[in-house]
């Protein structure tokens, strides 16, 4: 995708008074900008500068601020120069921050939340004065003319930045969490400005990326791992949070799916192997009671006797919940390179305990991965998932700076994994900066909330709901996950009684999807939906993200609508994901941002109704608690489209090869099924690997059985009108 561009290719900073102002497109964006720090807004006599240097004095001190125009996007890049240095405890901060947006409408920030600290969660944001103090990933707005604003929190040279206020002020803190004292030219944040918001966002991401030194790291540079292109299973839920772990689980949920001819690709066995003593690591060999042989035989069993293709292992960046045991053998291992550190138990404001792990120092990271996963690939696991990874924040107070321990932690981690495993890795509990910007080439993270089971009385939370909750979550996280990464919006349940509203989701999504189903309890019937015949996902070629009438209702009562594609054809998904019993709302095939076309069938999954409709023209839809519906959005041509094989969530992924003629149709199915189609008229003949078969013809669309076919993508319909 060309780099879009924004309200003025080149924002316009200028000084007005004592403090820094933002133009764009002719009109001021951000206005009264001043730096700032720990104590108190300063008071500042005096701005002199120009040509993105300024310089601010007062209260005998002076602060440099920096202002920096990315030539591809027109994206300003803020740096500052702390004013004789700024503490490094956790509550120390260095920041830019601006008192107003003029002519501010409404945004949308992404909080990291509390307890944990892992997730972000979108929060309306009525005025920027309204903003939280801090640990905002991301903010986007909208102005009164209808341009977008967005800002992104740029970290580096010792210090990590997050969004947030400061005395009713929107900007950015930055934070060493140690002594960096005489570092120049901390980033602080970026900042844009645009009409097509996606197009901001891409822009913001590439800028930000750059100025960090991390261009790599977008998911346009990026391949999607071929491990994933499976479905596959996960320990977690099914093992009881990893309390019922072992080889017997393992070799029964492969007997399980064999036996149901459903073909998993891969397993995930997800935490509770780890021989620890309080949740701190012993050794990087599993608990002998769950695993007395180890992995090895119980891998290749899998392999070989249930003819599964992978099979990945978890843990943690820090190797467990509390590092590494300093009394263990492990621990005695590495005892010249521990440091200690203290967290709280149970998230915020619970009681502290002491923890261990290597230092950034040296070569120790690097000994460490390359021990753990020499033994973990040589039992024959081919991907990782890395948990735990905002625990580099907890490590750094009194350590080192956190930005240096973070590069040094997911550099080392990275190369490893690479080495081992060719990349592959899903990151998890990463929405901090100090993670989710040292990916790498890593192409998978986690962009939600752990998935929970169904239970009684489930709520809308956000930070613990139902599909709903974890859906939404997913879904606007991906904004700005996606610009790094193909989300990964966890594994789900099949028996759990909303798996269709879990499973629209990861069908319509381009990251990796995988269950945790309870060993005999699958719906294989949603979950044959997801995938071809051998087990292959039917992925859709862009993330799932909200439509651009929905960036701002988060939970609102209204319909719900997030779009992706599948080639030409928009995907459309639209949803009840409000704690309301019904929600109306009207869905148009402009919903499906920059799809082509002027004339389109909307085909609907579940009801396999057909309706057609202009790009801006409205079809009103209603739904219940919990409801949902899936739109194949397919432009037409000459009144001709394709829909695919029926029985798929993302119908128009099993089509290739589409051909639209004078005489009709004729495209390439990836399997035999029920197909359908879209014609003007009834068609004189369905014809299916040269031979005719029976067809339907009602009010448009065309329906037919084309018989079983060997090997994939042998099945050419042609349709003749």
């Amino acid at each position: 995708m060309s780099q879009p561009p924004v309200v003025d290719s080149h924002p316009l900073v200028s000084i007005a008074g004592d403090a820094l102002e933002i133009s764009g497109g002719g009109k001021v964006r951000l206005s009264g900008g001043t730096p700032g720090w720990s104590g108190g807004p300063p008071a500042f006599a005096e701005l002199t500068g120009g040509e993105g240097r300024y310089l601010f004095t007062g209260e005998g001190k002076e602060a440099r601020i920096t202002a920096r125009i990315d030539p591809a996007t027109g994206i300003l890049v803020f740096l500052a120069d702390p004013p004789g240095g700024v503490p490094g405890t956790p509550d120390g901060f260095l920041g830019l921050f601006f008192s107003d947006i003029p002519s501010y409408s409404r945004g949308v920030a992404f909080w990291r939340y509390s307890p944990w600290k892992c997730w972000s969660k979108p929060e309306k944001v009525a005025s920027p004065a309204s903003l939280r103090g801090d640990d905002i990933q991301f903010y986007y707005w909208q102005y009164a003319d209808g341009a977008y604003g967005a800002a992104m929190p740029v970290s580096g040279n010792g210090y990590r930045s997050t969004l947030g206020s400061d005395h009713g002020r929107f900007g950015a803190k930055a934070v060493s969490y140690f002594d960096a004292a005489g570092r120049k030219e901390i980033p602080l944040l970026a900042v844009g400005f645009g009409r097509d918001p996606y197009a901001l966002f891409e822009s913001l991401w590439s800028a930000g990326m750059r100025a960090m030194g991390h261009p790599e790291n977008l998911r346009k540079a990026k391949t999607f791992p071929p491990v994933f292109d499976r479905i596959g299973w996960c320990t977690w839920n099914s093992s009881s949070l990893g309390r019922n772990l072992n080889e017997d689980l393992l070799l029964n949920a492969a007997k399980y799916f064999r036996d149901a001819r459903f073909p998993v690709g891969w397993f995930l066995v997800d935490d509770g192997w780890f021989d620890n003593t309080r949740n701190m690591l012993n050794a990087i060999r599993p608990d002998t009671t769950k695993f007395p042989r180890g992995f090895r035989h119980v891998v290749a069993a899998l392999k070989s006797e249930y003819h599964l293709k992978d099979v990945g292992v978890w843990h943690a960046m820090n190797g467990y919940w509390r590092g590494i045991n300093p009394e263990s053998g492990l621990g005695r291992k590495f005892t010249g390179d521990l440091i200690t550190y203290t967290e709280p138990e149970r998230g915020a404001n619970s009681p502290l305990r002491t923890c261990s792990f290597v230092t950034p120092a040296g070569d120790a990271p690097e000994r460490f991965y390359d021990e753990l996963h020499a033994y973990l690939s040589g039992e024959g696991f081919s991907f990782v998932k890395v948990d735990n990874q905002l625990s580099v924040e907890r490590i750094a107070p009194g350590n080192f700076p956190i930005w240096d321990g973070a590069a040094r932690y997911h550099e080392a981690l990275n190369a490893s994994v690479a080495r081992r495993f060719g990349g592959v890795m899903i990151n998890c509990m990463d929405m901090t900066p100090d993670a989710w910007a040292n990916f790498g080439a890593t192409a998978v993270a986690r962009t939600s909330e752990d998935y929970f089971p169904y239970a009684q009385g489930e709520t809308y939370d956000l930070q613990h709901g139902n599909a709903a909750a974890h859906v939404l979550q997913a879904v606007y996280n991906a904004l700005y996950f996606s610009q790094m990464v193909y989300p990964d919006f966890d594994e789900f349940q099949s028996h759990n009684p909303n798996a269709v509203f879990h499973a629209i989701a990861r069908a319509l999504n381009d990251g990796p999807v995988y269950i945790t189903d309870d060993i005999g309890e699958s719906r294989f019937d949603i979950l044959r939906g997801l995938v071809y015949g051998d087990g292959r996902v039917l992925r859709a070629d862009a993330p799932l993200l909200p439509a651009e009438d929905c960036l701002f209702q988060v939970q609102d009562a209204r319909l719900f609508k997030a779009f992706s594609r599948a080639g030409a054809t928009g995907l459309l998904a639209v949803l009840n994901c409000a704690d309301a019993d019904s929600v109306r709302g009207v869905v148009r095939p402009a919903d499906v941002h920059g799809i082509g076309g002027d004339r389109f069938a909307l085909y609907e999954h579940f009801s396999r109704a057909l309706t057609y409709a202009g790009r801006g023209e409205e079809t009103h839809v209603a739904l219940g608690r919990l409801g949902y519906r899936l739109y194949a959005v397919i432009p037409l041509e000459a009144g001709m489209g394709i829909v695919g094989l029926t029985g798929k969530y993302n119908a128009p992924a099993t089509v290739r090869d589409a051909r639209v003629t004078d005489a009709g149709l004729t495209f390439t199915l990836c399997e035999g099924g029920e197909f359908a189609a879209v014609g003007p008229r009834a068609p004189k003949s369905v014809s299916v690997n040269g031979t005719e078969i029976p067809f339907a013809w009602r009010d448009g669309l065309i329906t037919a059985v084309a018989p079983p076919a060997a090997g994939s993508w042998n099945t050419t319909v042609v349709i003749r009108f």
